[in-house]
Formats: structure tokens, C-alpha cells, sequence
């Protein structure tokens, strides 16, 4: 499948016809069946092998900066081709030419467990292809990138696998390389982290190309311009992201709906069937409870708890931690952010459908005209899910904030249902004459951590909070 008219200089990876397969030797206790076999038959070849193919006649072509995501479950191949794309695995057959330096990440990392971070920097940094000098120039950088603090001079083989892959991440961030592979590395580091290396990847897409391989759908729907849909080694499903992984999702569907056909017998015979009935389906707490086994705080209020939603349940727990302030300039200083119900309750839980309410409390350091306040709830790519500011209730009715007054903004809005994972919470606070021309005062990045757990598997950034749903035979 090799592109026609493709100018030399536009490709980036070549793959014809590849393949990997693997031989798999048989167990002491078979070893010799074989044997008794083609003893028995004369014509009948002898071998102790079989074999595995990882990848089986697999061909496609990238273009420079074009995006990648490779999806299928695990054992499908995805790995086994980007490596060897990558130079670090040999195929059985077939061909791969690469145009442009490679830099690969993967749970791995090809760091010396023995050798401590700094010197797995300066070796890594050398099979990348950078010079001693170079890696001397850009070793500070790699270090602010990673994050790991005094462990840099720590053996490797006492890192944690996040640890592992923050370096990995700031060695393959600095090596200007052409073409960057990922493998999964992303799904191991926590989310401020995660947070950073989608900025650098998607700063990195507007020249180069860029080579992915998640489970995460939404994450290669988020960063890829195309995928390839690998199954037992061989593609599936080739074209843009949207498609393919609409197609892998629906095929995943389907298998996990086959899983329960044993059931039907048991589920037929429960449904009472009404022709021409339009009912509301209305979920009781007690009954969610026992099919969930989730309890509902009871001390929430009942309008705050949601009377129906696409999920069964949405709930986030609210970490309050140590809060990073990046000051902009004087003038105001944020004093505490916070969730709390009605009676003024910090709340360090909430459910998807549930009415919240964020409170920031700031500082006056100095006279302020209608300062306005505002908020951006991040996911782990780095993509804003929601935001808002009081920039039209301060234009609409200007005020006056003397020196050393405090000052609270309030945000009240029903809690949207968020995937599974960490999202942060960046809140700031600015004065000036309109949104357009605010001077950032100080921004809190992040002020808080919400972490969400959720019954079903989202496919977008958000959940709509459904009031009530109606099903009609």
C-alpha cells in the first residue's frame, strides 16, 4: 500500500509488507510428540516449533507531521510495530524506512536499572544521537522537565514507574528528534505531569510527527489526525481517528454485548413488555444503592442530588492540597478556593448532577475597580472542560474593592458528569476594564484536584446531567 507520487522529502515512515513472528517452542512434557508423529507419517515434515505472528503483512504510509494513534487490544501488535519502526526490533520479513531522527518512550524507558538518573540522561541522550556537549547544554533543562528532584542522582531501579517516565518524557522532550513514539508511557504519571507533556506534544505536532499507541480513545481522538486499528497482527481498520476508533469501540461493544447472550433466557423472562406506554424511568435511591453498592451522602440536600442522569453515578472527591501560585503582579491574592454547599460547608465530595458551588476568596492588596475572577477545570491532556469568569456581573454592575478588604466570588452550576481520572482546577483573579484587557493579578495553578469515578465509560470530555429519560415500546 505504498503511496503513489510521494515526493522523498514529504514521508516520514514507510511500512511494506511486514511481519514479526515468534517461535514458540513446545513444553517438555509435548516436546517429543513431533517426533512419534513423523515417524508415523514419512511425508509428514519434523519440528519442534510453533509460531506466533505479532504482526502479519502489515503495510502503511505517514507523511511528515501527520499524527498516528494505533489502537486494538492488548497482544494485537501495537506495540511490535513500533518498535520496530522505531529500530528497536527486527522483522521476520518485509520492510520499514524511517525519514528522520526517532525518539521512542515506552514503559521500559532503555534506562540502566544500576546506573543512577543523571548517568542514564547522558547515556540515553547518546543513542538518541546527541553529542556529550549537547546533553552538557540542555542537562539542566531535562531535569526542571522531569521533576524528580534529588532522586536524579539515584539509581534508576529505585524509581517509581511514574518517576521512570518523567524522565523518559524530559530526555525524549529535549533531542530534537523528527519523529516521537509513545507507547502507553503517558498512562503511568500523575496529572500535573501528564498535563505538560500533552502542551509539549501538541507544540511538537505543529512540525513534526508524532506516533501513539493507547487504549485510551479519547486520547487519540485528542492528539492523532489518523489512525490503524491493529487485531491478531494484522490492520483492521485504517483512515482518520474519528472512523477508526468509532469502529474499534463498536466492535468492543458488540464482543462485550456477546458475552451476555447466556443471559437472555433469565432477562426475557423478567421484562414485562407494554406496547404503546411512554414512561419516565425513575431511579430510587435505595434501589441505586443496591445495584451500584453506592450510598448517597446523606447529608447533602435532596435538590442537590440529581433526580436522573446518564449515569447511574458520577462522584468526585475534591483533594485540597497544596495550592501553586504563579503571580502575575501585585494587587490581589487569593485566600482560599473551595466547594461548599448551602450552609457555607467545604464539601469534599460531589456527584455528576449535583448543584455546586466554588467560592473564591481573595485579597485586596490594593483599591480594585470591578475585579473579576475566574476558573478552568483541566483534564490529564491538558484540554479545558469548563471555564468561566464573573467578567459580565462585574461590567454589568460595576464596584469599588477598597485596600485590604476580602473579597469572595461565587460560581453556582450544576456539576457536569466527568470521566474517569484526575482533572485540575486553575483559578485566577484579574482587574481591569473589561475581559479583553485584564491584567492577570495571580493565577493559582492548581487550586484544587477533583478526581472522578464513574459506572460507565465516557467518550467525550463531559457528561450532559439528563434530567430524566423516557423510553417508549
Amino acid at each position: 500500500m505504498r503511496l503513489k507520487n510521494l515526493d522523498e522529502d514529504q514521508f516520514a515512515v514507510r511500512v511494506s509488507n511486514l511481519s514479526k513472528r515468534y517461535r514458540l517452542s513446545l513444553s517438555s512434557k509435548n516436546k517429543f510428540l513431533p517426533w512419534f508423529r513423523a515417524n508415523k507419517n514419512t511425508n509428514e515434515k519434523y519440528t519442534q516449533n510453533h509460531y506466533f505472528h505479532a504482526l502479519n503483512n502489515v503495510s502503511f504510509n505517514i507523511k511528515k507531521g501527520e499524527s498516528w494513534g494505533f489502537v486494538g487490544v492488548n497482544g494485537s501488535g501495537k506495540s511490535t510495530l513500533l518498535k520496530i519502526i522505531s529500530g528497536n526490533l527486527k522483522p521476520s520479513s518485509g520492510h520499514v524506512e524511517v525519514n528522520g531522527k526517532v525518539a521512542i518512550l515506552d514503559y521500559g524507558n532503555g534506562f540502566n536499572g544500576e546506573f543512577t538518573g543523571k548517568e542514564n540522561i547522558f547515556l540515553k541522550a547518546s543513542v538518541l544521537g546527541l553529542t556529550k556537549k549537547q546533553t552538557l547544554e540542555r542537562y539542566h533543562s531535562i531535569v526542571d522537565f522531569a521533576e524528580i528532584g534529588d532522586f536524579i542522582n539515584q539509581p534508576v531501579k529505585t524509581y517509581s514507574s511514574g518517576m521512570s517516565a518523567r524522565l523518559g518524557f524530559a530526555i525524549m522532550a529535549h533531542v530534537d528528534a523528527d519523529i516521537i513514539i509513545t507507547d502507553e508511557a503517558l498512562a503511568v504519571g500523575d496529572v500535573f505531569f501528564v498535563q505538560k507533556c500533552m502542551q509539549f506534544i501538541r507544540s511538537f505536532l505543529k512540525n513534526g510527527t508524532f506516533l501513539f499507541v493507547s487504549h485510551s480513545t479519547n486520547d487519540v481522538l485528542s492528539l492523532c489526525q489518523h489512525a490503524i486499528w491493529l487485531e491478531h497482527g494484522a490492520i483492521k481498520a485504517i483512515g482518520p481517528a474519528s472512523t477508526v476508533t468509532q469502529a474499534y469501540l463498536a466492535k468492543s461493544h458488540i464482543d462485550g454485548v456477546k458475552n451476555l447472550d447466556q443471559d437472555n433466557d433469565n432477562l426475557q423472562s423478567s421484562l414485562i413488555i407494554k406496547e404503546n406506554i411512554k414512561s419516565e424511568v425513575v431511579i430510587e435511591k435505595k434501589a441505586l444503592s443496591k445495584f451500584m453498592n453506592f450510598n448517597m451522602s446523606e447529608d447533602l440536600p435532596e435538590k442537590e442530588k440529581p433526580s436522573m442522569s446518564s449515569d447511574l453515578y458520577n462522584e468526585i472527591d475534591i483533594l485540597y492540597g497544596e495550592c501553586r501560585s504563579t503571580p502575575y503582579a501585585e494587587g490581589a491574592k487569593i485566600l482560599h478556593v473551595m466547594f461548599c454547599d448551602e450552609a457555607d460547608r467545604i464539601l469534599t465530595k460531589i456527584h455528576g448532577g449535583q448543584i455546586a458551588r466554588l467560592a473564591i476568596h481573595i485579597l485586596a492588596e490594593r483599591e480594585l475597580i470591578s475585579p473579576l475572577a475566574g476558573f478552568q477545570l483541566i483534564n490529564h491532556q491538558g484540554q479545558v472542560v469548563i471555564a468561566d469568569n464573573s467578567n459580565s456581573i462585574s461590567q454589568e454592575n460595576p464596584f469599588l474593592v477598597k485596600e485590604k478588604t476580602i473579597f469572595s466570588v461565587e460560581f453556582t452550576f450544576q456539576m457536569p458528569f466527568l470521566p474517569v481520572g484526575n482533572h485540575s482546577m486553575i483559578v485566577s483573579v484579574a482587574a481591569g476594564k473589561n475581559e479583553a484587557n485584564a491584567i492577570i493579578l495571580q493565577t493559582i495553578n492548581p487550586a484544587l484536584l477533583l478526581r472522578s469515578v464513574t459506572s460507565h465509560t465516557k467518550h467525550g470530555l463531559i457528561g450532559i446531567p439528563a434530567q430524566s429519560i423516557t423510553i417508549e415500546v
